[in-house]
């Protein structure tokens, strides 16, 4: 068979050594190879089973550069090359004996490992149809015989290439993937662990439930807990503006203020919440800021001392129904100079207080409408009566038949009940 597919070879050219011009560089010259980036390090399989036509593409694609090369001259060949030499590129004959390459390139494309190799088929039929089954079998691209170098130089070149960015991209990808796992980690460490919050829910006589969800991979939301005082806990809610990584470097930066909080600054929320504000307001870029939430829960009085710094309302819930709580207040890293207002109310044993994030507020369902905190306010007392052992999963459920699984905004809920 390969007698009848010997490949054209440019004037002086014999099929033992290329031409004189290419051995000097000019060659290279000529087929535009000073353009793109060194072939060397690229790995090539011919399978033809033509000897003549081997040494041929030999020749052309070292006149790329490439020098690493191997050969197979059937199917069953090419699959033993394909495992050992681990080729970046295949040059496929498409009449070689007993399989094809059509159907070696239709098997490759159903093989995951080779499912992405560039593979160029040759073929000495021109016709549209032949080029179609080709396609169709998964050709990345096709060469006709007798085969121009220049042409042939040039599209294994421009596949090479591609096949080197997507490459990079994809390792790109997957290195962008591990650390945001890793962000992810970090950011879910802000968030007390469940055996640490059930301890302190235990030693405060408190219930905590609790939902931690970032729209992205990442988010900036967090939440924390702590005991102080004896008979304290203080409880702290944030959601920075934005999405994604931004959004979670100022939350990581919000949560590292918090935490060097000396305890006795603490006990005053808006005392905490205006220093906070003048600490971001120095950090923050210009046009960020934060929704926050400093309640302290004082199990000696029965209250509940509060500020808030724009807020979504928390949920106050009695044995007279669901209290909306005020929850206004300046935005925090929005003015160096914003105070804050502490409010009281009662929280005796039974009485439970709901805090969340907009992401739940806001969420809307398939026509579009928003939920809003009224609509919110009705899932609460609903929920409550259902389960008012345990509200909260069933309040997530209700939410999530509304408004889907997926939502577009970053996810903090807390409902805490005093027992």
């Amino acid at each position: 068979m390969g007698h009848a597919r010997a490949m054209t070879l440019p004037p002086g050219t014999d099929d033992a050594a290329p031409p004189r011009r290419a051995r000097s560089g000019a060659g290279a010259s000529v087929y535009g190879m000073e353009l793109g980036i060194p072939l060397g390090g690229c790995r090539v399989l011919i399978a033809d089973d033509s000897a003549f036509n081997r040494r041929t593409l030999t020749r052309f694609l070292q006149w790329a550069g490439i020098t690493q090369v191997a050969f197979a001259a059937s199917a069953e060949e090419v699959m033993e090359r394909l495992e050992s030499f681990a080729p970046d590129l295949l040059l496929l004959d498409a009449a070689m004996p007993r399989m094809d390459g059509i159907g070696v390139c239709r098997s490759l494309r159903g093989d995951p490992r080779w499912c992405d190799l560039p593979i160029l088929m040759q073929s000495a039929l021109h016709s549209d149809q032949m080029r179609t089954v080709c396609f169709n079998a998964g050709a990345t691209d096709l060469i006709a015989k007798p085969i121009n170098p220049g042409e042939c130089i040039a599209r294994v070149r421009y596949h090479l290439e591609r096949r080197s960015m997507v490459q990079e991209l994809r390792a790109f990808h997957e290195r962008v993937e591990r650390d945001l796992r890793q962000a992810r980690a970090m950011q879910l460490a802000l968030v007390p662990e469940p055996v640490e919050l059930a301890a302190l829910a235990e030693r405060s006589g408190l219930t905590v439930d609790s939902v931690f969800r970032a729209s992205d991979e990442i988010g900036g939301d967090f939440w924390t807990a702590f005991a102080f005082d004896g008979s304290r806990v203080g409880v702290f809610a944030a959601d920075l503006s934005g999405h994604g990584i931004a959004a979670a470097i100022n939350a990581f930066r919000l949560h590292t203020l918090l935490t060097r909080t000396p305890p006795e600054e603490l006990r005053d929320p808006a005392r905490l919440l205006r220093q906070l504000n003048g600490r971001l307001c120095e950090i923050l870029p210009l046009g960020q800021f934060a929704t926050a939430f400093y309640g302290v829960i004082d199990r000696a009085d029965d209250t509940l001392l509060y500020a808030a710094a724009a807020s979504p309302s928390p949920l106050l819930m009695t044995n007279f129904g669901v209290q909306p709580l005020d929850a206004s207040g300046p935005l925090l890293g929005a003015f160096p100079d914003s105070a804050y207002t502490n409010r009281r109310v009662p929280l005796r044993r039974g009485d439970g207080l709901f805090l969340c994030s907009d992401g739940l507020s806001e969420a809307r369902n398939a026509e579009g409408a928003m939920l809003g905190e009224d609509g919110l306010l009705r899932l609460a007392e609903r929920a409550a009566a259902e389960a008012p052992e345990r509200p909260l999963p069933a309040l997530m459920a209700h939410h999530a038949a509304i408004h889907g699984e997926r939502l577009n905004d970053d996810v903090t809920a807390l409902w805490i009940t005093r027992r």
